[in-house]
């Protein structure tokens, strides 16, 4: 067995980073978030039990001259709701200069300036309602940085940065508050995979898309729970797409659930390839009867019921000896594909060969893999 108590309390945090502009237009919508985020975290929480959730909030405005006032300001993790409303009830739209902003720098601040906790889920939330700076993200004539961000950063390198750093425990997510941002924001969430973008047209919008991220991750949370007891239950030896069939996961899905384990480190290697028992699949054989007397070289039909609740297809394999004085001599051995959840009755034709006449034995084996399923010995006469 694998020693695992370490682990602890498994899958309980989740830190969320709002990334927000905080120009002038911004304001009905940050008025929204902090309206609501006690109901959010009440909602989310019980549906994922157990979950600790800190929230950071990085907000930017724009490069001097455009804006004199700041560029970013950080507000770092805090699992106390009533404060982080409060930071966001804080936050001062200012009406800024030119049309884009700096998308770049709240990204970058994000990702190297919050204190992430390693063993936790952690989820940036983009929302803005106007571009970046540089003609790859915007065709505004009044961009005054035209070739992008001052500071040399990039919004797509930034959220690619962020997955290499964090591998799959980080989701980006994008809120574009202005179909002005739909083309550029669709680019910076889909520099990655997974990334996802939300148009939202209304203040009012806002809150929901968030609750409705949140409770998507806390899902995928109680999905990688099921993982982790899957992968202690096996001793973290099994077959990748018999696991995801007892599961009922995608198998894409479920590596992916596996390589968020390993980085949050609740399991301590990758699984072995060694097959799940058949019992955990459900896996049932009942087999046939072998008449009292055969005849040499004549076949004679033998049965054999196979029920699969898995819903994947399974190869199975028949092998049939005939053992008489001579010795043994093989039947048949032959493999059979069993539909996902079915109940399949097997017809074969055996025809043992065997110039011994008398007492015989016929031996009927069948075999999931290297894995027995089912065996038989039958008494039989051969004429």
């Amino acid at each position: 067995m694998l020693e695992l108590e370490w682990i602890g309390l498994p899958l309980t945090k989740m830190d969320v980073a709002f990334v927000v502009d905080t120009t002038g237009s911004m304001k009905d919508d940050i008025r929204a978030v902090k309206d609501s985020l006690f109901d959010i975290v009440q909602q989310v929480t019980k549906r994922t039990s157990d979950l600790e959730i800190r929230f950071g909030v990085v907000s930017y405005r724009d490069h001097p001259p455009q804006d004199k006032t700041y560029v970013t300001q950080v507000a770092d993790f805090d699992n106390k709701v009533k404060r982080v409303q409060k930071r966001i009830a804080e936050l001062k739209p200012s009406e800024g200069g030119d049309t884009p902003e700096a998308v770049a720098d709240g990204l970058h601040d994000a990702r190297v300036k919050l204190s992430w906790d390693a063993d936790s889920y952690k989820v940036v939330l983009l929302v803005g309602d106007a571009p970046p700076h540089g003609r790859q993200y915007n065709q505004i004539s009044d961009d005054y940085f035209p070739n992008g961000c001052p500071s040399g950063y990039d919004p797509i390198e930034e959220v690619k940065e962020l997955r290499r750093d964090f591998g799959s425990t980080v989701f980006i997510f994008v809120c574009g508050c202005n179909p002005l941002v739909e083309d550029s924001f669709r680019k910076i969430a889909g520099a990655v995979d997974g990334g996802k973008y939300y148009t939202l047209l209304e203040a009012g919008e806002l809150p929901k898309a968030i609750l409705e991220i949140l409770e998507d991750v806390g899902d995928l949370i109680i999905g990688d729970r099921k993982v982790l007891s899957f992968y202690q239950a096996n001793d973290g030896s099994f077959d990748m797409a018999e696991a995801a069939a007892s599961l009922k996961m995608d198998l894409r899905d479920l590596k992916t659930s596996l390589s968020r384990l390993l980085e949050l480190g609740h399991i301590p290697r990758w699984p072995k390839g060694r097959p799940i028992s058949p019992s955990s699949m459900g896996l049932e054989v009942e087999l046939g009867q072998v008449p009292n007397n055969i005849v040499s070289g004549k076949a004679f039909n033998y049965q054999i019921n196979v029920r699969n609740p898995s819903p994947t297809v399974i190869g199975i394999r028949v092998i049939a000896s005939l053992v008489t004085d001579e010795g043994v001599s093989e039947v048949t051995n032959e493999r059979h594909e069993i539909g996902g959840k079915s109940n399949q009755t097997l017809s074969l034709k055996l025809v043992p060969m065997t110039d011994t006449k008398g007492k015989a034995t016929m031996r009927i084996e069948v075999y999931y893999g290297s894995r027995s399923l089912a065996s038989g010995i039958y008494q039989t006469r051969i004429f």
